[in-house]
């Protein structure tokens, strides 16, 4: 292949990775790395999400809106409201797997959690937390399916972490309550792993770019005080992944491979 055949081919697939973008019911984001960025409200399935994790075997849920979705350089592809929709999310089935502490009653308390599922919607009007996870679940589900989660590997469950179902459990979520009480949190984080299951964006989404095949990492800061909306917890959340291109840009990256492995025929020939 001649150099200026090259030069072309190598053009053309850089350009169209660069102008990687999609849109997806009206939400905006860029091939690539990016950086997603909302709230969350949480607390426990059995009180309708008003009372906080305070026990193995407990199951974690909550709900929440996506802020805006950032690309790797830190600009916004998509803020709430954007194109006329909102992005909001809820999710359930995070098991309470064991709560540590070096000396009890006393911070920091690490709780692991298996399973869990998240699940994207959008729609027209913004989504306002009303401090009932049942009600607010309805809510959110009456939009438009984005894309679905479930809860990915992080590690395995040891016999120290005593977890309530045994050895070998895979932990989804990782959370550390840093200051306060399991009952009153004065400070919390957590961080988990995601893999993309289903919805219109999961064409996109699911790229399995991070540790173990999975799709994205979760993070979480969380507290118990004044602005939880009724619910036991809330803060901030933030996803980050990686993004395929729209399809049309693959299709050029695809032509310009084809270009590529053509001219090199034809100097075989």
């Amino acid at each position: 292949m001649n150099k200026t055949g090259i030069a072309l081919a190598v053009a053309l697939a850089m350009g169209a990775g660069a102008a990687g973008a999609a849109t997806v019911n009206g939400v905006s984001f860029a091939g690539g790395a990016y950086f997603e960025v909302g709230d969350v409200y949480e607390g426990t399935l059995a009180s309708d999400g008003k009372l906080a994790i305070t026990a193995p075997g407990q199951i974690l849920a909550g709900v929440g809106r996506i802020d805006n979705f950032k690309d790797s350089q830190g600009n916004v592809t998509w803020s709430r409201g954007q194109n006329g929709v909102f992005l909001s999310y809820w999710f359930d089935g995070y098991k309470t797997q064991a709560i540590n502490s070096a000396v009890p009653a006393t911070p920091p308390f690490n709780v692991l959690f298996s399973g869990g599922s998240i699940h994207f919607y959008t729609s027209a009007t913004e989504f306002v937390p009303t401090g009932s996870f049942a009600a607010d679940k309805a809510t959110i589900s009456a939009g438009n399916l984005w894309v679905d989660a479930t809860g990915a590997t992080t590690r395995l469950c040891t016999a120290a972490d005593n977890c309530v179902d045994g050895v070998g459990t895979p932990i989804a979520l990782d959370s550390f309550i840093l200051s306060g009480s399991l009952g009153s949190i004065g400070s919390g984080a957590g961080n988990g792993l995601l893999n993309f299951t289903g919805g219109p964006a999961q064409l996109y989404l699911d790229t399995n770019a991070f540790p173990g095949g999975s799709d994205a990492a979760l993070g979480s800061s969380f507290n118990s005080g004044s602005a939880t909306a009724g619910y036991a917890a809330s803060g901030s959340i933030d996803i980050r992944g990686v993004a395929l291109p729209e399809p049309a840009t693959l299709s050029v990256m695809g032509l310009a491979l084809l270009g590529m492995a053509g001219m090199r025929r034809r100097k075989a020939a």
